[in-house]
């Protein structure tokens, strides 16, 4: 989610240039959904193919709205033309819940307003220029990435092979005994807070402190939604060995849920689902992700002497 929504948000075809750094990537053959919040926000509702049903779009957008607290809604297809009547009975049914600003439909580089009688776009549709607006370089400020399309999310956290050996190289070579591993758990931050790019011992460091609970536990609660630490680590993620990927994975996902990347949050989380598909934190994630809690609005750290665990319910 956006702090604030863009400030060139005036129509169509800016809302249509913002939508790619919303969502994380250039949608193609889906629907999206975003809201305006109360307090101004520009936030993704949902992102889902087109096959997914009327009435999962609209009750998924309905629970959306509410947790966002949404003031207004705008339906968004990609697809064909053949579209125009199921994001019309998309967006009627989600405008009884929240007011539904405007629906479109984007098709090969044109864009079309379905709204009833509205002359915003002709009959052929408008042609949709996102090099016009000034979106992407406001949304590049924020830190904000519009991958092409869905399929790079899972390229973006793949495994560099050859940091991984580096990396394993680097932890064969560690001397005992290991430092605290919350002390490496800070120091590490501090170096990437600083605009620095850990070395492979450093990294080889980190991922022997995040094994352990202590260090573990430590990281997650330092993990708020600064670039710095969403930047950390997707490193992390790359240059490990598989065999310490979990909690790098289940941090990028934790990091990326509270900059409202919920895209790449869920791509992260599988990555460290499958690494290790017990483990506590990928649940508690999961679950916070399948739920309407607005990261803006969670504090965090949670309150001292709060178990994060008691979030699973």
């Amino acid at each position: 989610m956006l702090e604030s929504a863009p400030s060139v948000v005036r129509g169509p075809a800016e809302l249509l240039a913002a939508i790619p750094y919303v969502v994380g990537y250039h949608p193609d053959q889906c629907v999206v959904v975003v809201f305006i919040t109360a307090d101004g926000r520009l936030k993704c509702g949902l992102a889902v193919g087109r096959q997914a049903p009327v009435s999962f779009i609209v009750d998924k957008s309905i629970a959306g709205a509410a947790a966002a607290d949404a003031a207004m809604a705008f339906v968004i297809g990609y697809g064909p033309l053949s579209d125009r009547e199921w994001l019309t009975d998309i967006a009627d049914s989600l405008h009884a819940a929240v007011p539904v600003q405007t629906c479109l439909l984007v098709h090969e580089g044109r864009y079309y307003c379905l709204n009833r009688g509205c002359p915003c776009t002709p009959e052929q549709g408008a042609e949709l220029d996102p090099g016009s607006s000034v979106i992407a370089a406001e949304m590049t400020l924020r830190g904000r990435v519009a991958l092409p399309s869905r399929r790079d999310l899972d390229d973006l956290v793949a495994a560099d092979a050859e940091a991984q050996t580096r990396t394993a190289a680097a932890l064969g070579g560690l001397s005992r005994p290991m430092p605290d591993p919350v002390d490496v758990v800070h120091s590490s931050m501090a170096i990437a807070e600083a605009g620095d790019r850990l070395t492979d011992e450093q990294v080889a460091h980190l991922a022997v402190a995040l094994r352990g609970a202590d260090g573990r536990t430590a990281a997650w609660l330092a993990t708020t939604d600064q670039q710095w630490q969403h930047d950390l680590w997707l490193d992390l993620i790359r240059r490990v060995p598989d065999e310490y990927l979990v909690t790098p994975a289940n941090l990028l996902a934790w990091a990326s849920w509270r900059r409202g990347e919920s895209a790449l949050a869920w791509t992260a989380l599988v990555k460290a689902a499958t690494a290790a598909p017990d483990n506590t934190l990928s649940r508690l994630i999961a679950t916070v992700l399948t739920t309407p809690i607005d990261p803006q609005k969670l504090p965090w750290p949670l309150p001292e002497g709060f178990n994060p665990e008691h979030l699973l319910g």
